[in-house]
Formats: C-alpha cells, structure tokens, sequence
C-alpha cells in the first residue's frame, strides 16, 4: 500500500507558526479593543441649560471628557453672545469650562480641539482669544472653514479632555 506523501517538516513547521502568529495578532487586538467595548458611557448634563434631543452636552467614556460642538451661545437665556468672533470665542469657551467642570475635569485638561470658523478671515482673531485660554501647552488642534454653522455663530469648539 503506497504510504501517503507528507510534505517536508520544515514546510509544516513554517504553516504552524504562521498559524500562532495569527492567534498572537488576534488576541492582541481583542486586548486592544476590549477596553472600548466595554467602556461605561456617561452622558453629562449642566442643569442650568436646555437639554436637546440631538446631542449630550458632553459624553464621559474611557476616561474621556467628548464636548459636544459649542458656540458662543448664553446658554442659560438662548442668545448669541454679541461682538464678533473674539467674544464669542470666549463665550464658547466659558461654556466649555462649565462643561467640564460638570464633568469634573478642566480646561487645563484639554489633549484635542477641532475649530470651525465660519469665515477663515476671523483665524487671526479667534486664535487671539484662543492663546489666552492654553497660554501654555495647548492641546491638538485642528482648524477648519465652514459655512452655516449652528444658530448663525463666527465659531465653533468640539474639545477632548481627560478626567
């Protein structure tokens, strides 16, 4: 009876650790991103202001602080904060402050912050304000144009920062 052919054990050796290798990659990104799946998720709330069906006024997860995109809006009566871009970036950020101290963090906690300018001509001016809020190690940031932003505002701020 002819004995079956069997293929060099080196051959098989390599297939073997190939095979390991995968379940090593696998099981590291299953260790990766375990942490994120289970994350709790808390929505936080600052009680003086309306809430909105649309968004949270933050989301705390994995020990990050996600602001939702904020304008320089008097949160409290619903108006715009008047005198152009510079006030109402420092209005904006007034109300991300208050954010993140509901959610017990700060702005010197910021790691992210994504800029939307209605007009690149307010750059200049808004990073005016900009530096006097991070005078000193500003988080990442990213700056962008954009038209038709929320309730006709010069700017809006989505920031990142760590518990």
């Amino acid at each position: 009876k002819p004995v079956p052919s069997r293929r060099p054990a080196g051959r098989e050796r390599k297939e073997e650790m190939e095979r390991l290798a995968k379940v090593v990659v696998a099981s590291a990104l299953l260790a990766a991103i375990m942490p994120l799946a289970l994350a709790e998720k808390r929505v936080v709330k600052v009680p003086e202001w309306p809430e909105s069906p649309l968004f949270s006024h933050a989301v705390v997860s994995n020990g990050l602080v996600f602001v939702a995109g904020t304008v320089g809006y008097d949160m409290v009566n619903m108006k715009k904060c008047e005198g152009g871009i510079k006030n109402e970036t420092a209005c904006a950020f007034r109300n991300i402050e208050t954010v993140l101290r509901v959610a017990n963090t700060t702005l010197e906690n910021v790691v992210d912050c994504t800029v939307f300018l209605g007009t690149m001509d307010d750059y200049a001016a808004m990073n005016e304000v900009y530096t006097t809020i991070f005078p000193k190690d500003p988080p990442a940031r990213a700056a962008f144009g954009a038209s038709g932003l929320a309730g006709g505002a010069a700017a809006e701020f989505k920031c990142v920062a760590t518990l």
